[in-house]
């Protein structure tokens, strides 16, 4: 029943990441590590190869397993929040950090967007730390998602702030 468990939050996950990716980005958890060596273009295929192989920890802290497909400030700032998404976590609830300023310096964020952009990731957040799914998570969809939810702000209401994604 835990495989089974495990499994189907492994194409959970798998799922929510593979949507079809912006010509102009990379997501680590699909475009990087073994699970892109094995399945290139099938993005189900790399997440859930990615997520059995070591939960994900290859994609996103081994740019030298594919090394064309993963260089680049959105795969550092991949690997930085699978590294310190714990510290990142706390910051966010606070609200400020040296974690999250490192993560909004790394995307070139301008200094006097930071509040305003940890103000809108904090709300979004807040809203996932209050689902109960969240509490069954892993560390590493943990960050995956925290990723997501970053990367949606920098590229999305604050794009013309960050440069960098």
């Amino acid at each position: 029943m835990k495989l089974f468990v495990k499994l189907v939050a492994i194409l959970g996950v798998a799922l929510s990441v593979a949507a079809p990716a912006k010509a102009e980005g990379v997501n680590p958890w699909v475009d990087c590590g073994i699970g892109a060596m094995i399945f290139p273009g099938t993005p189900v295929g790399a997440v859930i190869s990615n997520v059995i192989w070591d939960l994900g920890t290859t994609a996103v802290t081994s740019a030298g397993m594919s090394k064309n497909t993963c260089e680049g400030k959105r795969v550092k700032m991949a690997m930085f929040i699978g590294t310190t998404y714990a510290n990142l976590e706390e910051e966010t609830v606070q609200g400020e950090g040296q974690h999250v300023r490192a993560m909004l310096n790394m995307a070139s964020c301008k200094s006097a967007a930071h509040d305003d952009i940890m103000r809108s990731v904090r709300a979004d957040f807040a809203e996932s730390l209050r689902s109960p799914a969240y509490q069954h998570k892993d560390a590493m969809s943990k960050a995956q998602d925290y990723y997501t939810m970053v990367e949606a702000k920098l590229t999305g209401e604050f794009a013309t702030q960050c440069q960098a994604l």
